[in-house]
């Protein structure tokens, strides 16, 4: 019996991959098969992983292939065929799903490429020796062959949970699920745009799979459903569920549309623990052309007022998209503004990517698009923002990381921006533009050291209050943890027989416990209350998040 390795190179060592899994227990299950995994990432060197691959002897080497890594399977697949050269070598996966026949013409070393949902695909395709299955492309005598998809599994409770005990046990990676499979939106940039309707998990299937993360004490849970919050009475099971069985120190994030929430729905959120739930929502734009030339619909002030009715307790992502048709420079300063008011924990700034099988593919003439032809495709410019453009907003990316995506910054900035700027997307472009001067983009930076840029930066810029800006420094960086250095701009205050007598009084096991696990600061501007007058401050970093108890 041949020996069939499953591959998955991630973007990240703290990913997993779901695809590999969920064909490996679907094949197991439903035949007399054993399959092997391999999990490495893109970090790694290619000839560590070639090596670690050939050490398997395999017989069929089968690729999960996405616009991370296609460029690194494609390479490490021309390789190992050269030292193994009777192996079988196949791909699947949406990048190479969507051009099956370029695929397997740009690389010889392919011999089958597995078309669409691979579940079914992939199990007659192992289990039958004829291997021209439905979805199933090769090239025979060069020539295309392929007979056609494979229909969609209509039960998707017949696919095995993807996880082990095992993995579930480690808890070092972010484990990824899915209760639904589709998508009933036409975003045209987006390939899930391309498969219609929508299937689902049973609610009672999904109660059982989560039982065995809750169960496990997995910290993090990603559903990759493209639209998590479809069909209410079926979202909202899977919520209350949640709830009933909450456990501190678990996060399942969901991606969700926030236009469609209702009242019922946002006193349930509510009700959630701080930091159980994590959503992301995808805004995209604001700019009414560009909405509807992408096939979105945004409702932006029902959207606002939903996100900061659940923002107390449930930590949000929203996302943008730079380079999409109709969008200037300016325009995308006003969808800035907007997310950036919604007071988010993390706003994604992405760049559009012309995806072959997406409506926006077929509009590159119409927008006069450019773009990189090889993966990320992502777009250079279009006929509504330049080049030049694009690349100040991938400098203000890097800031939008730095001073608000990492939370390391939370008063200062804030600080800065209310009081010596009309609007959030000026701070972010001023201090890109500094760096830039400055030579720092392409470097990389300790924490420290991008708060001592940012006190630069003020100072460069001659803005008037800075021994006020500094306090409220002072307490982003006492919000990291204990300090284990302080900058020259940090001189510190605190009493520290107050500081002692307070240590006395806490719950420590002993006065060395308590100094290490907390910190005590004074402040000549009152940081917690916005006014005159000063403040004094114990830091405890006892629990996962720093407490602060005012003196």
């Amino acid at each position: 019996m041949e020996k069939v390795v499953l591959v998955g190179i991630n973007s990240q060592f703290i990913h997993t991959n779901l695809a590999i899994r969920y064909l490996k227990n679907y094949v197991e299950k439903y035949s007399s098969l054993k399959i092997e995994l391999y999990e490495s990432n893109i970090n790694n060197q290619i000839q560590s992983i070639i090596t670690d691959l050939f050490r398997l002897n395999g017989n069929h080497y089968i690729f999960s292939t996405y616009i991370w890594n296609k460029e690194y399977v494609f390479s490490i697949i021309k390789e190992l065929k050269k030292i193994m050269p009777h192996i079988t070598v196949t791909l699947g996966g949406p990048e190479v799903s969507y051009n099956a026949k370029e695929s397997l013409i740009e690389n010889k070393s392919i011999d089958f490429v597995l078309v669409g949902e691979g579940e079914k695909v992939l199990l007659n395709f192992l289990t039958n020796e004829n291997k021209n299955q439905k979805g199933v492309a090769f090239l025979k005598s060069g020539e295309f062959a392929y007979l056609g998809d494979e229909f969609p599994i209509e039960n998707l409770d017949t696919i095995p949970f993807p996880y082990n005990d095992e993995e579930l046990k480690e808890n070092i990676k972010i484990l990824y699920y899915e209760s639904s499979r589709g998508c009933p939106f036409s975003c045209s940039y987006c390939l899930s745009s391309i498969d219609k309707g929508v299937r689902y998990l049973s609610l009672e299937r999904v109660k059982s799979d989560l039982k065995r993360f809750l169960d496990s004490g997995v910290e993090l849970v990603k559903f990759v459903d493209r639209t998590y919050n479809l069909r209410k009475d079926r979202y909202l099971g899977i919520w209350e569920y949640l709830l009933e069985n909450y456990k501190e120190g678990v996060t399942f994030h969901f991606e969700i549309n926030a236009n469609i929430f209702d009242e019922e729905i946002i006193a349930f959120l509510k009700k959630v623990p701080d930091g159980y739930f994590q959503f992301e929502v995808g805004v995209q734009s604001i700019n009414k052309e560009t909405m509807d030339s992408i096939n979105r619909r945004n409702l932006l002030e029902r959207l606002r007022n939903n996100i900061k009715a659940i923002s107390k307790n449930i930590h949000l992502h929203v996302d943008l998209i730079a380079g999409l048709p109709y969008d200037t420079y300016d325009t995308f300063k006003d969808s800035f503004d907007y997310v950036y008011d919604l007071d988010a924990e993390m706003i994604q700034l992405g760049f559009l990517k012309i995806l072959s099988g997406t409506k926006i593919a077929s509009e590159i003439e119409k927008y006069d698009y450019k773009y990189i032809e090889f993966p990320p495709y992502e777009v250079l410019s279009n006929c509504f923002i330049k080049y030049e453009e694009l690349v100040k907003l991938k400098n203000v990316e890097k800031m939008l990381d730095y001073y608000y995506n990492s939370e390391k910054f939370k008063y200062s900035v804030k600080f800065i921006i209310e009081n010596y700027y009309n609007r959030p997307f000026d701070f972010f472009e001023d201090i890109s533009n500094y760096y830039d001067k400055q030579n720092l983009l392409g470097l990389g930076h300790k924490v420290v050291t991008i708060f001592n840029n940012l006190v630069k930066f003020f100072e460069e810029k001659n803005f008037q209050g800075k021994n006020i800006f500094i306090e409220y420094l002072k307490l982003d960086y006492l919000l990291l943890g204990k300090p284990g250095v302080y900058p020259e701009w940090f001189i510190s205050n605190k009493d520290k027989e107050k500081y002692n007598n307070i240590i006395i009084e806490k719950d420590f096991i002993s006065s060395r416990e308590g100094y290490k696990k907390t910190e005590f600061e004074k402040f000549n501007y009152d940081v917690l209350n916005n006014k005159n007058g000063e403040i004094e401050i114990f830091f405890n970093y006892t629990k996962k998040k720093t407490i602060l108890e005012p003196f």
